[in-house]
């Protein structure tokens, strides 16, 4: 039961009909274009960042947050609190229905309980502004930041994660990034069938946790160089068995009646996206 998210400019084939779009939230936008439901994709610490936007001049704490311009998510609780009114002033009036978040790295959040002390503070003032919004967390893996890699990028710390989120009686969700959690395990050119099968099995146990799923592909460019967001599931697996278990497995793994927001992070072509949607034949829940 899959809810369809707009990305980009891509569009789904015309039997899909989604309402929600993701929108770009990240620390160089001054502000956003609302027209309809959306979800706010927040700071996800790729690479350098201006950080001189007039909105964030009122923001030091995040500004300073930073390692060779490269931010620095989740630093302190005070970072948390500007976090806070960072999504309040770029949002303004409207309210997003999603709110997507990523992980600290590890040079300065040493264990998962660590990050949960300092988003909390977070939680509990963003919910007192958008009571109804979900919040999601997104594993991440592979940054030009130095020094530390994301605190929750593997499928242990997924796990970690999850049991820390019932521990302490959080609202936060997962959304699954299906190719960043197999790029913290080398890829699956790297991982021998039956290694992808207890990588993806082991995810299992974190199904009620998850109300988001990324999914996309990557194919060699006319150079050779492999590039992400592009093509398609075939092209990602580069052969039949890794691509039949993974699709064998997904079903499996979606099919528990819970509804997910689906966001297709293919900036190559339309055609791409379409491959991509038909995997999911049957499963689109259009509002």
């Amino acid at each position: 039961m899959l809810i369809p998210v707009n990305y980009h400019k891509r569009i789904y084939p015309r039997h899909i009909h989604p309402e929600f779009f993701e929108l770009a939230g990240h620390f160089d936008v001054e502000s956003i274009s609302v027209k309809g439901r959306f979800s706010l994709h927040t700071e996800y610490s790729y690479g350098k960042r201006k950080l001189s936007s007039h909105l964030l001049s009122a923001f030091p704490v995040i500004r300073k947050a930073t390692k060779k311009g490269v931010p620095k998510l989740w630093f302190s609780e005070k970072w948390a609190l500007e976090f806070n009114s960072f999504i309040k002033a770029l949002c303004k009036d409207n309210k997003p229905e999603i709110i997507e978040i990523h992980p600290p790295f590890t040079d300065y959040t040493l264990s998962v309980q660590n990050f949960v002390d300092i988003y909390r503070v977070f939680e509990s003032e963003i919910l007192e502004i958008y009571p109804n919004t979900h919040i999601l967390l997104e594993n991440r893996s592979g940054s030009t930041y130095s020094g530390g890699k994301f605190l929750i990028s593997k499928g242990e710390d997924l796990r970690n994660l999850s049991e820390h989120i019932a521990l302490n009686n959080l609202r936060l969700k997962i959304t699954l990034d299906f190719p960043q959690l197999l790029t913290s395990y080398g890829g699956p050119q790297n991982l021998p069938l039956k290694l992808l099968n207890t990588v993806l099995n082991s995810q299992n146990e974190i199904a009620p946790f998850v109300k988001g799923i990324h999914l996309w592909g990557k194919k060699k460019s006319q150079k050779g160089r492999v590039v992400s967001h592009c093509g398609d599931l075939t092209s990602y697996f580069e052969g039949y068995d890794k691509k039949q278990l993974f699709l064998t497995w997904l079903s499996e793994f979606l099919n528990d009646g819970v509804e997910r927001y689906f966001v297709p992070e293919v900036n190559s072509s339309n055609e791409d996206l379409i491959k991509l949607q038909k995997v999911f034949v049957n499963s689109w829940h259009n509002y």
